[in-house]
């Protein structure tokens, strides 16, 4: 046995950066409550709607003026075709 192979008498692995704590760990696992539960979606949906609203700002002024260009050309095309 070499203790550099990372396993103990019994031949199981021994993660050397995690051993024996993880257990203890293990032990004190609980279930998440509701309101956490709650919490935790509340700020995700908060934050993706900021970015929505984000990316719709960003937006909206090129489609706004897309928009009234391509209205304007219609008025231009329509305009000369009634007087001729």
């Amino acid at each position: 046995m070499n203790p550099e192979d990372g396993n103990q008498a019994g031949g199981t692995p021994i993660d050397q950066e995690t051993g024996e704590p993880i257990q203890a760990l293990r032990d004190q696992e609980m279930e998440t409550s509701p309101a956490f539960t709650a919490k935790v979606r509340r700020s995700i949906h908060r934050r993706t709607t900021a970015a929505q609203v984000a990316g719709y700002s960003w937006h909206l002024p090129k489609v706004t003026l897309l928009e009234m260009a391509r209205l304007l050309g219609y008025v231009v095309k329509t305009a000369g075709k009634d007087k001729e």
